[in-house]
């Protein structure tokens, strides 16, 4: 019997090999996966093994040929989508993604997650057999701007940790209805909306703290002022140490000041834009001197859609 071998990376040390396997090899069911391995189809170190056994770095996985038949065409597969061109940074241990307008962070066949697996396969064939890349946080279908994808265990690992702690910064801009003359802070607290009969899940906002809210944190800096169909609107950077569902969208609303556009949180409608209101991440900085060598900024420029509504109206 021919068997293929695999050495065991990082992004799979110290994990259960029937937990590897099923990674790898998504079409098999549990039951036959235990059933290979008492078999010795799957065998670690050329020897025989347990469906428990927690392999280590440098270790060899034997498999046999006709297991991997199936995923020949799955391991291969390319998404049909350029994700070179809103690549911003790339290393070892994270992906930095411009995530375009009406994309969905994760959640279904095309969305950006779908994308960044794919390119995965394609690009880190001999990395690991069963790490899977995810977004580290997320952006609104319709927000455009920086997201971040982990490329290993420990980039994912420290990328959490510091988001958790508030070691790493996130920075918006977007256009509000009114104007603020002065930099404020939102500090409110907000609740998920879970009876929304539409499927579409807005947020509750308080000032105070009730059960079920959760506290958030928003600075909001002017940056200009102009007008569209005689309302004014503001230019504005966001800054947020708390990345809560809806959170710039909602409490902009809170306060008077709901995106222009963003009918969901009762703003009117931009019928001449081809943009449901304008909500981009521009920026993302990270602890001086970390482990995993990133700058201490990445930032990027606004959308050409966002550049031509500014110049019109502002």
């Amino acid at each position: 019997m021919q068997y293929k071998k695999f050495i065991v990376g990082i992004n799979d040390d110290d994990r259960r090999i029937d937990r590897i396997i099923r990674n790898f090899i998504p079409d098999i069911s549990l039951g036959d996966i235990y059933k290979s391995i008492r078999k010795g189809l799957i065998k670690v170190n050329n020897k025989k093994t347990k469906n428990d056994c927690h392999v280590q770095k440098n270790d060899e996985i034997s498999i046999a040929d006709f297991l991997l038949s199936d995923i020949t065409v799955n391991k291969n597969e390319i998404i049909n989508f350029d994700l070179n061109s809103i690549i911003v940074l790339q290393t070892s241990d994270l992906l930095i993604i411009n995530k375009p307008y009406n994309m969905l962070t994760q959640g279904d066949s095309k969305s950006l997650d779908k994308i960044v697996q794919s390119y995965y396969k394609n690009n880190f064939t001999h990395s690991s057999l069963s790490f899977v890349p995810g977004p580290l946080h997320r952006l609104d279908k319709k927000t455009t701007g920086l997201v971040t994808f982990s490329l290993s265990l420990a980039g994912a690992r420290w990328f959490s940790e510091n988001i958790q702690n508030h070691s790493i910064k996130k920075h918006y801009k977007g256009i509000i209805l009114g104007k603020i003359l002065k930099t404020e802070i939102w500090d409110e607290y907000i609740k998920t909306e879970k009876d929304n009969k539409s499927g579409f899940h807005t947020v509750k906002v308080n000032s105070e703290d009730e059960n079920g809210y959760k506290d958030s944190y928003t600075e909001v800096i002017p940056l200009k002022y102009g007008k569209y169909k005689d309302k004014d609107i503001t230019l504005v950077e966001f800054r947020i140490k708390t990345g809560r569902m809806h959170q710039i969208r909602a409490v902009s609303a809170f306060h008077n000041h709901p995106l222009l556009g963003d009918t969901a949180y009762g703003a009117i409608e931009m019928k001449d834009s081809n943009q449901d209101f304008f909500l981009q991440a521009v920026a993302l900085l990270f602890p001086k001197d970390n482990p995993l060598n990133l700058p201490e900024k990445v930032e990027i420029d606004l959308s050409d859609n966002f550049k031509e509504f500014v110049y019109k109206n502002l």
